[in-house]
């Protein structure tokens, strides 16, 4: 049900994410692609727009929030990590992580 890869840089992890996301998509079920960095949520917001549409493709790096509740949810893994931290209380956001 949930899947870390960690690799190089260059070692093709950004594949293995937007093979996940269109599982998910085919699937009727929401996503999270998690990045270190604000900025690099901030690319792979823009990919994953041309790959999957405007309309199905969020963004939440702390300091924005763009489309909440989108098919797919690009964020940092801080914004991910505070997420799950406060999904210990609230089912709501315990279904939405896994």
């Amino acid at each position: 049900h949930n899947v870390i890869v960690c690799a190089p840089t260059g070692a093709g992890k950004t594949v293995v994410g937007e093979m996940a996301l269109r599982i998910a998509i085919e699937n009727n079920t929401k996503a999270i692609y998690t990045t270190p960095l604000k900025a690099l949520s901030n690319q792979k917001f823009g990919e994953m727009r041309k790959i999957f549409g405007v309309d199905r493709v969020g963004l939440s790096t702390g300091d924005i929030s763009i489309r909440r509740g989108a098919d797919i949810t690009i964020m940092t893994t801080e914004v991910y990590r505070n997420m799950a931290w406060r999904a210990r209380t609230s089912p709501s956001l315990v279904e939405l992580i896994e």
